[in-house]
């Protein structure tokens, strides 16, 4: 071997702190350095992150990351490791032409266990699209229906207009959306991503939108006007906490929809 020539792997193995300034002592390095997860494959672990792992140990003292989320491979629709012999690769970029990028993302992370391979299918992206539409058709309706003067949900929680109250059906959703939201927090702590796809899928459209969106229905055409501002609070608050954890799964049709929610950040 040309002794002049740096490894490609040994040089990649530099990655973590040489992005960030080393040799010299600079503010990213300190702030940056170690980081907290690092994702890969398995085929990379001896190749790659033991490198990363040595070096950071050599250099800096110090290990890169305190965890290794070890993903799987995606397969094809029959279980099959995609090639160019067996012709059955996919182009993500075809894929997102066709379904969008948060249906291509979706579709490759519901219901898939850490570590475990998962199968892509056009059936999968067909289905996280149809919840996309689901999704941005129900926001639609809630906001035909929100006055224009609607304020935007409280940061700190639910906040009623006053003389309304809270309904038996008000009760019911948001003591799911509060059990939903406590399940997606463990669930990424312990980087269980695909379930929180499935989690926050369940509730969108089996709960939210086929119960609670049709319950809500009789008080926003009805007559009593203090009934029909709390059920505009809680379908707004709702939606918007929703947006909130489905947001790193499907990043854009969530931040699209909650730009023209009624909101207090960054327009």
């Amino acid at each position: 071997q040309d002794p002049d020539v740096l490894d490609t792997w040994f040089s990649s193995g530099l990655w973590p702190f040489s992005t960030l300034g080393w040799p010299e002592d600079t503010a990213d390095l300190r702030y940056f350095y170690p980081t907290s997860v690092l994702s890969c494959g398995t085929d990379i672990l001896f190749f790659w992150v033991a490198r990363m792992i040595t070096l950071g140990l050599h250099f800096l003292g110090e290990r890169p990351f305190e965890d290794v989320l070890i993903h799987g491979m995606v397969r094809d629709g029959e279980g099959r490791k995609m090639s160019k012999s067996l012709g059955n690769g996919i182009d993500p970029l075809e894929v997102v032409a066709k379904y969008g990028a948060d249906a291509t993302r979706y579709a490759t992370l519901a219901g898939v266990a850490p570590g475990a391979d998962t199968r892509f299918s056009y059936e999968r992206a067909e289905s996280a699209r149809n919840f996309a539409n689901k999704l941005w058709n129900a926001s639609r309706f809630v906001l035909m229906n929100l006055p224009d003067d609607m304020p935007a949900p409280a940061a700190g929680g639910l906040c009623l207009p006053d003389g309304t109250g809270l309904e038996l059906a008000d009760e019911w959703i948001l003591s799911r959306l509060a059990r939903l939201t406590g399940d997606i927090q463990t669930l990424f702590e312990g980087y269980e991503v695909g379930e929180v796809a499935r989690r926050i899928y369940d509730f969108v459209w089996n709960e939210y939108c086929d119960w609670y969106i049709e319950m809500a229905k009789i008080r926003l055409y009805g007559q009593d006007q203090s009934a029909k501002a709390a059920a505009q609070t809680v379908l707004l608050y709702v939606l918007e906490r929703t947006l909130r954890l489905l947001h790193p799964v499907m990043p854009f049709v969530t931040e699209e929809i909650w730009q023209a929610l009624p909101h207090n950040g960054p327009s």
